[in-house]
């Protein structure tokens, strides 16, 4: 899906002034990681480590693995991709909605795709399912509990727990802890959400060492860039300061979607992290491009989302001056004729 995610804010001519449709956080200290890239400014005169090796080093130091348990990528997307073709062919279980990327790639290697809804979930046997935690779109959590039944319940089948969005969702249990003892697990981490830097394209992956080199089969020299690999070393030995501030944004997100609640014809879902879906009597698409033209503010239109249709779009929290911007312009919409 080349297209259609959030945080197209590079198709539009329009000055964005609040921009809810990407879930990056959105108040890093944006100074810090502008210095520490100035100087890391002659990097780029040089190629890259072929496979980001010093920054697989320091990823297996903080998780205490191994290298050989570490595959970095270019951002969590291409993991995705790699993990896709390395299983290519092979039955794949995808709860819905959820992120489209796993479909795009699972379609791409020609999986058979098995769509489970995620209200009431039930897994299913397969080769390969992908889960989010917390879940993009709508910010569902998995038990720590609920992801180990499935791994001991399908021992057979690769699991995947992409994590990307983690540091946003205190209640959400890392998996870290279940990786000694199920050689059927990988976990995907993105670096990008969490410290503000989606430019820069940084992520990596955890697994068993065998099916780490699996997929690494299918990987190609130089795809992290030098400037990601030296911040992404950077970010993971002093950037525990950098990381959400998540009580104080959940906080804030309680009264977001308190008031928001009051405006007749808008809903929202609940969600255990910072973005959360609303339902609406208006077409998001055209609510989108309305909000655009005449207040410069951006949503995500959810609308693409296996599962969801043209009445959801997702919001993430911002600044209590730009929620209220929102709330203000979705008070102005006339509610639809039914």
């Amino acid at each position: 899906m080349l297209n259609g995610h959030g945080d197209d804010i590079y198709k539009s001519n329009i000055n964005v002034k609040a921009n809810f449709s990407t879930n990056v956080w959105y108040d890093a200290e944006t100074d810090i990681l502008r210095s520490v890239l100035t100087n890391l400014l002659d990097k780029i005169f040089h190629y890259p480590e072929p496979a980001a090796e010093s920054f697989v080093h320091e990823v297996a130091r903080i998780h205490n693995l191994q290298p050989q348990n570490v595959l970095a990528g270019n951002g969590a997307t291409e993991l995705f991709y790699l993990i896709a073709h390395a299983f290519e062919g092979c039955k794949t279980i995808l709860p819905t909605p959820s992120f489209a990327e796993y479909e795009d790639a699972c379609t791409l290697y020609h999986h058979q795709q098995v769509f489970v809804p995620l209200k009431d979930f039930e897994s299913q046997s397969g080769d390969l399912m992908f889960i989010c935690n917390p879940n993009n779109p709508n910010g569902h959590i998995w038990d720590r509990e609920e992801i180990e039944h499935i791994l001991q319940q399908y021992p057979e089948m690769t699991l995947v727990v992409d994590e990307s969005f983690i540091d946003f969702a205190p209640t959400a249990q890392p998996c870290e802890p279940l990786l000694a003892d199920y050689p059927n697990l990988l976990i995907v981490h993105s670096m990008t959400k969490n410290y503000a830097i989606p430019g820069l394209r940084l992520g990596y992956l955890l697994g068993h060492a065998t099916l780490i080199e699996r997929i690494r089969r299918f990987t190609h020299p130089w795809s992290v860039n030098a400037l990601a690999i030296e911040l992404g070393k950077f970010l993971l030995r002093n950037g525990k300061y950098l990381l959400p501030d998540t009580e104080r944004l959940l906080k804030r997100k309680a009264h977001f979607v308190q008031t928001l609640d009051e405006i007749p014809g808008f809903t929202s879902l609940e969600s255990g992290t910072s973005f959360f879906l609303v339902h609406t009597l208006h077409d998001t698409r055209v609510l989108k491009q309305q909000l655009l033209k005449n207040f410069g503010i951006l949503i995500r239109d959810a609308s693409n989302f296996r599962g969801l249709n043209e009445h959801y779009f997702r919001v993430n929290t911002l600044s209590e001056e730009k929620n209220n911007m929102l709330i203000n312009a979705l008070k102005s919409m006339p509610i639809p004729d039914l």
